[in-house]
């Protein structure tokens, strides 16, 4: 279960029309702004039109920031509460799964932990594990499933997790006393992805 989050301050405001149903001044922003320990003012934004319900999510850290690499080793349960703060410029490796969730048109930004994290990468597993099976794709079912153990396993503690974050515009973070962090090159931050939101599935099982 995602962390509760209380946020300090909350405003709401109109922005003008909506990009999807083109709904005349349906479209407003929600800001929530939170103060998390040991770390600084977050800003957490979510546009949502009234008339069909669009919505996008973003975060900005409210001070200046480098580029930046996190990383964490989940080895036991309590590091599932580490800290995850996502923009939607920042790009999400779980290591030993071999999924990378990769900004886009259609990321989000939020502030969670990696169990909520852990419960995203699960969700779009389960859809494209009914996709395969409507195919009749037993090996990418298997495979599927192989994740989807995993994760289980990981939130029990019994498998350990190397969890990244890395975002060209300081944005995002890991949050934990486990966390190691350092400054992105310039080769890194060239090779961050761009395109649209997906998850990679490996093509062999998940590492022991």
């Amino acid at each position: 279960m995602e962390e509760e989050l209380k946020p300090e301050r909350i405003q709401e405001f109109k922005v003008g029309d909506c990009p999807i149903c083109g709904g005349k001044g349906t479209l407003k922003v929600i800001q929530f702004i939170h103060k998390i320990p040991y770390f600084g003012e977050v800003m957490e934004s979510t546009l949502i039109c009234e008339r069909c319900g669009y919505k996008s999510a973003d975060i900005m850290i409210l001070e200046e920031r480098e580029p930046r690499l996190y990383e964490v080793k989940v080895e036991e349960e309590k590091d599932l509460f580490t800290r995850v703060v996502r923009s939607k410029s920042g790009t999400i490796e779980l290591e030993e799964l071999g999924i990378k969730i990769e900004p886009g048109p259609a990321a989000e930004g939020f502030v969670s932990n990696i169990e909520g994290v852990l419960e995203r990468a699960k969700d779009v597993l389960l859809m494209a594990r009914d996709f395969k099976e409507q195919e009749n794709d037993e090996e990418a079912v298997k495979r599927i499933d192989e994740l989807l153990n995993y994760i289980e396993e990981v939130k029990e503690g019994k498998k350990p997790l190397t969890v990244r974050i890395m975002d060209p515009f300081g944005n995002s973070a890991l949050i934990g006393d486990k966390v190691k962090s350092r400054r992105l090159t310039k080769e890194e931050i060239k090779k961050l992805s761009t395109g649209p939101y997906i998850i990679i599935e490996p093509e062999e099982s998940p590492q022991q």
